[in-house]
């Protein structure tokens, strides 16, 4: 279900990749969106709609009950009545009950698009709002922080004057070819583009042609939206494939995005592992280096079903994202025991997953881990953990590891949980074992090397730890080594939260080590982009601790 929900709120975000970036063609698409629209979500839960919701729905999941917790929860997820600074509060304080408000504002049930002009009305008719409107720029999506190319917001500003209705930002949904609109309009340009800060904040409208009655438009819209959501746009029938040895485990490889339970334990002893998904970047581009390919990434659901996996083991010592995943791309892997693994690697490795984007990892048990970095051409920013050595805007739930994690001289972020984890959330693990790092090493915990621009570190415990460092290490700490975002919405890095975590009976030895903490170690500073940038960036990232104990 948590994959199902993780989707629901970006396969919106993430499906179009269209580029249109001259304003003759802004032009030409302006035409596409012509016509009158009324509030997608609410025509979604009429009754008369809901046997079909169910067929599409059923194309996944045999059992009734459950294709009814589906539908309830497709349609419930996109119908919130927050948004901007009170959804975020309100979802900061309880994450679980995030939903979108994808319904029109400031009093507008319809909105027209005749030719240049659009304008909004009321429940009764009466104009809202009318003005005439210019293409001005493209705006890139801020989904948690990060920017796609071809992922933008098509901006138009009204000719005459200003009001809350001053800028249409569009996405590249038009009825023709997704049935429904996604927009937004507002006063201001500032966070227009971003999902999740400022006032537009979990705010994003959605439309369907007032005459959709007419044609089949509801229908393809539906299953559109549950296809996006729940399968590959095939239409056919998500099965779960069972896996009972370990030839079957390694089958993965030929099926990447499958849906996969185990049925009994499995012993990978005898031969080396190869991980189930590779590493292989989207693009060539900054941004599209830390973007999975999903043609190599696994991108299905892992059901451990309480079985162990062991005597895994990995001996790469120039290998990239290594794991019993090597790399995860909008997953799910849950529910089993690994135990006595061992993975030797240079980057991005760990004993369940090398690399985690955009996905979600829970209750992994981890027993005998060990991880062993060594130096390679990539290696400077290591990522090394016992459950995942990197993640990026993922979620790591009720992980529980004892691992022995060391990397030598020049390697930074390791810790027992997470390695080098970015906008990733961790809640209700815990660690115990070891964290041994040579000389000039940063970014040492006992849960995670470093929890940057993440929203929340909740319920972790740290118990029974040694963490060891040589000369010239810094940033160290009994949860991460370091955290934090800043304070400003404006640049997508949240103040991380650190809620009820405890460290008991950690010890760190780290002689001269610079930004030691018992919980934190640090923020996080970098010189030459504070000169470069000046303000926030001048000085470190901001943390908050909440109900923290540290024996």
């Amino acid at each position: 279900m948590k994959k199902i929900f993780s989707v629901l709120l970006t396969a919106a975000f993430l499906a179009a990749m269209l580029i249109i970036p001259a304003s003759a063609e802004m032009d030409e698409r302006f035409e596409a969106l012509q016509g009158s629209f009324i509030e997608l979500f609410p025509e979604f839960a009429k009754e008369e709609f809901h046997d079909y919701w169910i067929e599409c729905i059923s194309k996944y999941v045999d059992d009734p009950e459950a294709a009814e917790v589906f539908y309830q929860t497709l349609v419930g997820s996109c119908m919130g009545k927050l948004k901007g600074q009170e959804a975020i509060d309100a979802y900061t304080t309880d994450p679980e009950s995030t939903v979108f408000d994808c319904f029109f504002t400031d009093g507008v049930a319809k909105i027209t698009i005749d030719g240049n002009v659009i304008s909004g009305y009321d429940a009764d008719g009466k104009v809202v709002f009318s003005h005439t409107y210019s293409y001005t720029e493209d705006i890139p999506m801020n989904i948690g922080g990060m920017t796609f190319e071809g992922m933008n917001f098509h901006i138009y500003k009204a000719d005459e004057e200003n009001d809350e209705f001053t800028y249409f930002a569009f996405a590249d949904d038009t009825p023709a070819e997704t049935y429904h609109l996604e927009f937004r309009y507002g006063p201001a340009l500032e966070n227009i583009g971003s999902y999740y800060e400022g006032e537009y904040a979990y705010w994003l409208a959605a439309a369907i042609p007032e005459n959709y009655a007419e044609s089949s438009m509801m229908q393809d819209c539906i299953k559109l939206f549950v296809d996006e959501n729940m399968g590959e746009l095939s239409g056919e029938k998500a099965d779960v494939i069972e896996i009972a040895d370990a030839e079957g485990l390694a089958a993965i490889n030929k099926n990447l995005s499958g849906n996969y339970v185990l049925t009994a334990d499995i012993d990978l002893a005898g031969a080396e592992w190869t991980p189930i998904g590779t590493w292989v970047p989207s693009g060539e581009s900054e941004e599209e280096q830390e973007i999975p390919s999903p043609e190599f990434a696994f991108t299905g659901t892992f059901d451990g079903n309480g079985h162990t996996i062991s005597n895994l083991k990995i001996d790469q010592p120039e290998g990239l994202a290594l794991g019993l995943f090597g790399c995860i791309s909008g997953a799910e892997v849950r529910n089993f025991r690994l135990e006595n693994a061992s993975v030797d690697g240079s980057l991005m490795s760990a004993d369940v997953v090398g690399y985690s984007f955009m996905s979600t990892v829970d209750s992994v048990v981890l027993v005998k881990g060990k991880v062993t970095a060594h130096t390679g051409e990539m290696s400077s920013e290591g990522m090394f953990g016992g459950i995942v050595g990197a993640g990026m805007c993922s979620e790591i739930s009720n992980c529980t590891a004892d691992a022995e994690i060391t990397i030598p001289d020049g390697m930074a972020n390791a810790g027992i949980i997470g390695g080098g984890l970015e906008m990733t959330n961790v809640s209700g693990c815990s660690a115990t074992g070891t964290v041994t790092a040579g000389n000039d090493c940063y970014g040492l915990g006992g849960i995670s090397g470093c929890g940057f621009a993440a929203d929340h570190f909740r319920e972790n415990t740290a118990e029974n730890i040694m963490i060891t460092a040589g000369k010239n290490c810094f940033w160290i700490g009994g949860i991460t080594g370091y955290a934090g975002g800043f304070e400003d919405e404006a640049f997508g890095m949240p103040v991380t939260v650190f809620e009820q975590c405890s460290v008991k009976n950690v010890v760190i030895a780290a002689e001269g080590a610079e930004g030691v903490g018992e919980i934190v170690g640090s923020g996080f500073f970098n010189a030459d982009v504070a000169a470069a940038n000046g303000a926030p960036f001048d000085e470190p990232t901001v943390f908050e601790l909440v109900d923290c104990i540290a024996e």
